[in-house]
């Protein structure tokens, strides 16, 4: 896929947390993109690269002009994401960005379950895949958990 170009759907149920975070630059983040933190901390949505991590979901559209404007991301909740090939046998697996993949970028089509990534040093966690979505098959209900990343000797830190 694409990096974004429009708001997306993605469900969610309950009321997740949202905080405003500070930004790289000048970029558009799109409602229900995924947010990456480069490694100095700020939100990115371009390509994520080796030492980045997963921020959140990006809670409404905002158009950023300077390092440090902010942008509303939800940290915690249960989403339904359109990661690839979203099958009953991806419960209980992890989604994740393979940053290895030419393809990454911040739309949720990009994801992948962990037994379809080749998992790598620096792929960075999504969440844990809880169910697939009864009435939109095409959506996994994930539990977001930013921050994690992989470590081909250490596993998920």
């Amino acid at each position: 896929m694409a990096v974004m170009a429009a708001d997306a759907l993605m469900p969610h149920k309950g009321t997740p947390t949202k905080l405003s975070v500070a930004c790289t630059g000048a970029d558009t983040f799109y409602k229900n993109a995924l947010v990456f933190a480069d490694t100095a901390g700020t939100a990115q949505v371009s390509v994520p690269d080796a030492g980045d991590y997963f921020l959140g979901i990006c809670a409404e559209q905002v158009t950023t002009t300077a390092a440090g404007d902010l942008v509303d991301i939800y940290v915690d909740g249960l989403f339904a994401i359109a990661f690839e090939t979203p099958a009953e046998a991806d419960v209980g697996d992890v989604c994740v960005v393979d940053i290895s993949d030419g393809g990454r970028t911040d739309n949720q089509t990009d994801a992948m379950t962990g037994a379809d990534a080749t998992l790598a040093n620096n792929d960075i966690l999504i969440g844990k895949i809880l169910a697939i979505d009864a009435e939109e098959t095409t959506r996994g209900w994930v539990q977001i958990q930013p921050g994690w990343i992989y470590s081909a000797a250490l596993g998920w830190v």
